[in-house]
C-alpha cells in the first residue's frame, strides 16, 4: 500500500490539478446546506470543459479518496481493506 507523501505542485502536476477539482467539488457538498445541488453543479462544470475532463475528475477523485483513506488509516490504525470493507457496508 502506498504511503502518504507529502509533494510539492510540480511533483503532481496535472493530477494534482484533478485533485484540487475533487477537493473543490466536496468542499461546495461540505459548505452548502444543499451542498449535494452546488456540488452536483461543480461537476458538471469541470466534467463539460473537454471530452476527457470527465474521466480527469474521476482520477482526481480516486487520488483524493487515497490521500484520505491513508490519513485515516494512520489515524486509526486500520489497515485500507478494513476502512474500505467498514465503508462498503455503510451504504448497504
Amino acid at each position: 500500500m502506498p504511503e502518504l507523501h507529502a509533494q510539492g505542485r510540480d511533483d503532481l502536476g496535472e493530477k494534482g490539478d484533478w485533485t484540487r477539482q475533487a477537493i473543490d467539488v466536496m468542499t461546495a457538498w461540505a459548505d452548502h446546506d444543499e451542498g449535494h445541488h452546488f456540488a452536483a453543479d461543480r461537476v458538471a462544470a469541470y466534467a463539460s470543459e473537454s471530452p476527457e475532463a470527465a474521466l480527469k475528475l474521476t482520477v482526481g477523485f480516486i487520488n483524493l479518496s487515497a490521500i484520505l483513506l491513508l490519513q485515516l488509516r494512520h489515524q486509526t490504525g486500520s489497515d485500507v481493506r478494513t476502512l474500505l470493507r467498514e465503508a462498503a457496508r455503510i451504504t448497504l
